[in-house]
């Protein structure tokens, strides 16, 4: 079942979702059901900019009335979305991917079922993220305003502090994302991160 369709039905005119998947956001000993949307907005000047939508839901989505918005991340230049697998753990063919998404501001670990829908998904993820052309303007996001949310509470833990887990490294490659410019800046910088660990 395709469940953008879930996802299309809640959005504004003008955006549009891409593809969907559902997974599991794992924080700490705790697991959620997901349902992440790729998100598309094309601009007056004919620009795009994404995002992914996050959903809670509660049972299989299949209209809007199913799922709930919780959380909205832009694909901005600092998006980085890549396969993890937790230390100790050797990857078995078939198993959940393990993803994290990273920003600025936030990190996210999701598991996603093993497949083609999966890797389809995390393709059209790549493909959607900013370039690294000078030339071209950072994605400012002004279409994200008219979804509002409730004000974060004052005692809730920060993003990194509630959803990193000490145990998950880096082991693949980067999927998509911005922060470096090639993998040889990149390689010399998780180096150093992890003898830090």
């Amino acid at each position: 079942m395709d469940q953008s369709v879930a996802i299309q039905e809640t959005l504004a005119e003008g955006e549009y979702c891409t593809i969907a998947v559902q997974g599991v956001l794992c924080k700490g000993d705790s697991r959620q059901s997901r349902l992440l949307g790729l998100v598309r907005y094309r601009l007056e000047n004919g620009a795009q900019e994404h995002a992914l939508f996050l959903y809670t839901h509660r049972r299989m989505a299949i209209t809007g009335d199913d799922v709930s918005l919780d959380q909205i991340v832009p694909l901005s230049r600092d998006f980085m979305l890549e396969e993890v697998s937790p230390d100790g753990e050797l990857y078995i063919l078939g198993s959940d991917v393990t993803v994290q998404l990273d920003t600025a501001e936030l990190r996210l670990v999701f598991q996603l079922p093993f497949g083609s829908h999966t890797r389809m998904f995390l393709q059209e993820v790549a493909r959607a993220c900013p370039g690294f052309d000078p030339e071209t303007r950072d994605p400012e996001f002004l279409w994200l305003s008219r979804h509002r949310f409730a004000e974060p509470d004052v005692q809730s833990p920060k993003p990194r502090e509630w959803n990193s887990d000490p145990g998950t490294r880096s082991g693949f490659t980067p999927i998509g994302g911005g922060r470096y410019q090639s993998r040889n800046a990149r390689r010399g910088l998780e180096d150093v991160l992890l003898q830090k660990l």
